[in-house]
């Protein structure tokens, strides 16, 4: 069972699957109505993922990071969606509580006495290894270190607790966060960076690829310690007539319509969250829905690499995915990873670290620009800040700017970006997937 809002002019619906109830939220009023004409609209944005796109979905114009905190739902609601709207809200708050439940479990797993406390996000590509480093070294520190890392399976209670979370107290020593993440939102930038309790400088040296490409925060706010490329993969037994690109803005000419596939997922939401951003920065809205044209498939890496260098009727000439997915494609494919003139868009593996920590925390936050992690990201297809690295000295990449990091509307953005894409794509017919995503792909449907 499932409560439907169509976007207008389009056949795609959101579908909310219905949870049971639960008395506890601290915006259900007496008869047990989750969400209202009286909620807080920013409020209620910034704390439930998913409420943003069902507004967007419906129809309904807003830019939450430009309003107060004072502005109420029922101001942008019409006679034609609000009970509609109200309902599906009410659903997605009740069923978000179990991770509003979670909350006093979780900080008494993430604040632990006598202990340098670290945890958030860890790419899977290097996640164990980085675990086993980090134990290993704070042993032979004779440091206490609780480690609190969350996979896919697992991290939805977490960035709820992060959208919730008011005080730095309820914190980890050390936060540890990859692309652009809920450690980076407006509300978290808002609360916690702007008003220094992560200004904590490491002392550390990194290296001139670092400085270069201002990968290095001279805030030392976020601490970058590596980086992951974002690169094109030449299919070359898909016959094309659009000439080999030389810089990341070729794939926006008419030329390249059709011949992309983007790594990322079927779904209306998901497409490729972090080419999208530095489409924006450097071509507006307009490079998002040029962009959106050339791509004909969104896949799974682990499709791409499987019928990559086939000829498959499921593939592109060109495929833009992360440089991690070239470690795992067939030694007898026909393919050529390019190095455009501009570079290589990356994404971010960084952490931050408590005004005023101990020494000891700082000798764990440090190791982060260790050789040793540099060899573990490095196995895994990343670049390091390590001061020595070859790779780095090597490396063909860019990055889009802490300024401009800090000052995005996180998570509002993705949903944003995500949406002119798809509008920009249903006009010439993506394809959908052949693997269905959560959702019927008949009526593209998508459950939230």
């Amino acid at each position: 069972m499932g409560l439907a809002i169509f976007n207008r002019g389009s056949k795609y619906k959101t579908r909310l699957k219905i949870a049971k109830p639960n008395k506890r939220n601290n915006m259900m009023n007496s008869d047990k109505q989750y969400v209202t004409e009286q909620t807080p609209v920013r409020r209620l944005v910034e704390t439930y993922k998913g409420a943003y796109r069902i507004l967007i979905c419906a129809g309904v114009k807003i830019s939450p990071a430009s309003i107060s905190y004072e502005e109420v739902l029922g101001n942008y609601l019409t006679d034609n969606n609000r009970i509609e709207v109200l309902e599906v809200l009410s659903q997605l708050v009740k069923k978000e509580q179990k991770d509003l439940e979670q909350a006093p479990e979780l900080k008494s797993k993430l604040v632990q006495p006598e202990k340098v406390n670290m945890a958030g996000f860890a790419d899977f590509t290097w996640h164990d290894a980085f675990i086993a480093e980090m134990e290993k070294f704070a042993d032979a520190e004779g440091i206490l270190l609780n480690q609190q890392f969350f996979l896919k399976n697992n991290k939805k209670a977490f960035q709820f607790y992060l959208a919730q979370c008011e005080n730095a107290d309820d914190l980890p020593d050390i936060l540890v966060g990859k692309g652009f993440s809920s450690l980076m939102t407006r509300k978290f930038v808002d609360t916690f960076v702007r008003t220094g309790q992560f200004d904590c400088p490491l002392q550390v040296e990194v290296n001139a690829l670092w400085k270069q490409t201002g990968l290095y925060d001279t805030t030392e706010q976020y601490h970058a310690f590596g980086a992951e490329e974002q690169v094109i993969l030449v299919d070359k037994t898909k016959a094309t007539d659009a000439p080999l690109p030389t810089h990341w803005s070729d794939l926006l000419k008419p030329e390249y319509a059709q011949t992309v596939t983007q790594m990322g997922k079927p779904q209306r939401d998901h497409f490729g969250a972090n080419q999208l951003f530095y489409l924006h920065n450097r071509h507006g809205e307009q490079g998002i829905r040029d962009y959106a044209r050339a791509v004909k498939f969104k896949w799974h890496f682990s499709k791409i690499i499987k019928d990559i260098g086939k000829n498959h009727p499921d593939s592109s000439p060109f495929n833009v995915v992360q440089r991690y997915t070239t470690l795992f494609v067939r030694s007898d494919a026909k393919v050529e990873v390019l190095s455009p003139e501009d570079g290589n868009p990356v994404s971010v593996f960084f952490c931050l670290v408590k005004k005023g920590s101990s020494e000891e925390v700082l000798k764990i936050a440090r190791h982060f620009f260790s050789e040793q992690m540099a060899q573990l990201l490095e196995n895994a297809g990343a670049v390091s800040a390590y001061a020595h690295s070859e790779v780095a000295g090597t490396a063909n990449i860019r990055w889009i700017g802490w300024e401009a990091v800090k000052n995005s509307s996180l998570p509002y953005q993705k949903d944003d970006y995500s949406e002119i894409a798809f509008e920009a794509s249903s006009l010439i017919g993506l394809r959908r997937s052949s693997i269905p995503p959560k959702g019927d792909l008949k009526t593209g449907s998508i459950i939230i």
